[in-house]
């Protein structure tokens, strides 16, 4: 049982990458038939949890949508190896995990915002700024996908502590 549900935790990364492969899916789909009702159900319900990340892909130079739904893919399925044989692949597993934590983590968040006026540019102008946060962008989607890696994440560091602890 114990097994079953470290297993499970360990495919959270897995799902966050196939949840971002399925936006660039939808996508493609608004691209070809853009009345679809569903295509836009599935994009505008992915989108407030992978817009960044995706936009961080698709900066990368030569990434364009068909590579980054590839890469994507193959990420998952790369992570169902590694949540089924987590002692031959620790270092991957734990690479994996990480960087899919990092990019739910960039929808849980989001920066401070400095109002400053440009009328002056003394310190004590800039101080009395509206330095207010923007409201966090909730989706109950982005939340279980970012539990999720962050379980993994755990899985990956109680692995390595025991590691350490046996040898």
């Amino acid at each position: 049982m114990r097994t079953a549900l470290f297993t499970l935790a360990r495919l959270g990364p897995s799902l966050a990458y196939a949840t971002a492969a399925v936006f660039l899916i939808s996508m493609l789909l608004l691209d070809y038939s853009p009345s679809s009702a569903s295509a836009w159900w599935l994009y505008m319900t992915i989108l407030p949890v992978m817009r960044e990340p995706i936009y961080l892909l698709f900066a990368v130079p030569g990434v364009g949508i068909w590579i980054a739904t590839a890469l994507l893919m193959l990420a998952s399925l790369f992570g169902i190896q590694l949540a089924l044989q987590p002692q031959r692949y620790l270092r991957s597993g734990f690479i994996h995990a990480h960087v899919a934590l990092i990019a739910t983590g960039l929808t849980m968040g989001r920066a401070a915002v400095a109002q400053a006026g440009t009328s002056s540019f003394s310190l004590p102008q800039l101080l009395r700024g509206d330095w207010s946060f923007l409201p966090l962008s909730y989706s109950p989607l982005g939340t279980f996908l970012f539990v999720l890696a962050l379980s993994a994440c755990i899985c990956c560091h109680l692995r390595i502590l025991k590691r350490i602890s046996v040898g």
